[in-house]
């Protein structure tokens, strides 16, 4: 029997300015199969089929809502260009666990996604921290990842991390790097809020801003383009840990993180991370220096 999400609570102001990290996209939303026969791409499928059970929106299938571009997450641009990606296929795995025989990928908008009013979905990932005030939004599954906080200049800058709260600083709006700028680091200027990473790095590249702090793996992937421009010259310790989310009434979790634990001990994340993250970052974003807290 096809369960239909209810729509969420109201959620108060200051948990929607609560958002994720990493990637954002401005554009609107869309729907569609990603490449291949089942909506999977080009994953790898190396779990179980039917060793989970999950209860979709959609009989058969496992409804995805993500927010794009985000290169090496998903690999590609639209729905239907979506090929694959750790983010991709960590999901497509998990509906093959699940033993579910395709997977249907919603884009939505960066602030359609954060404040989660759209619920008509099973499972999303866009490298979303999880942090308390989130939890009044999604139900969240056990961490995949955890990401850093870095902080990237112009090659000649005269910032470092003696100064930078000096600096000009871009970051992504409403998002967990945003709100420790402004309650730990703490710049003697306004802040440069940016709806995307793209736009953010060209305008560190053009000199628009002085420094952008975001997380170290996004600060890795979108500064490629300026490599002769730009450089990170260091990250803080954050311990972020990022989740997949899911509707606060959804009844999936309990096998969402049986799939997840599964996909560790087996060894598909540490495949899904040597394949498509190790390519994206080019180096180990664990050997850029640490600097002291602020």
């Amino acid at each position: 029997m096809q369960r239909r999400i209810t729509a969420l609570a109201a959620v108060s102001a200051a948990a929607l300015a609560l958002v994720l990290v990493g990637c954002s996209s401005d554009g609107g939303s869309g729907g569609g199969e990603a490449s291949g026969p089942n909506g999977f791409g080009d994953c790898d499928l190396p779990g179980e089929a039917g060793s989970i059970e999950l209860d979709p929106i959609v009989d058969g299938q496992l409804s995805v809502v993500t927010v794009l571009p985000n290169p090496g997450w998903w690999n590609g641009t639209t729905p239907e260009n979506l090929t694959d990606g750790f983010e991709m296929c960590m999901l497509a795995d998990i509906a093959h666990r699940a033993g579910l025989e395709k997977m249907t990928i919603k884009v939505l908008s960066w602030d359609q996604y954060i404040s989660g009013s759209f619920t008509d979905y099973d499972l999303g990932a866009v490298v979303t921290s999880i942090t308390e005030e989130r939890k009044a939004i999604f139900t969240f599954s056990d961490p995949y990842y955890t990401s850093n906080r870095s902080v990237t200049v112009q090659k000649d800058s005269k910032y470092d991390e003696t100064n930078i709260r000096d600096a000009k600083i871009g970051t992504i709006q409403s998002t967990t790097n945003s709100k420790w700028l402004t309650d730990v680091l703490k710049p003697t200027q306004d802040l440069a809020l940016f709806s995307d990473g793209p736009e953010m790095f060209a305008a560190l590249a053009a000199g628009q801003v002085d420094a952008i702090v975001t997380d170290t793996e996004t600060a890795l992937t979108q500064s490629k383009p300026y490599a002769d421009q730009l450089e990170i010259i260091g990250q803080w310790k954050a311990d972020d840990d990022w989740g997949m989310v899911m509707p606060l009434d959804t009844p999936n979790v309990d096998a969402v993180n049986e799939a997840l634990a599964a996909m560790k001990a087996d060894g598909t994340m540490d495949f899904l991370s040597e394949k498509y993250l190790a390519p994206l970052f080019g180096i180990d974003p664990a050997s850029i220096r640490f600097l002291d807290a602020p």
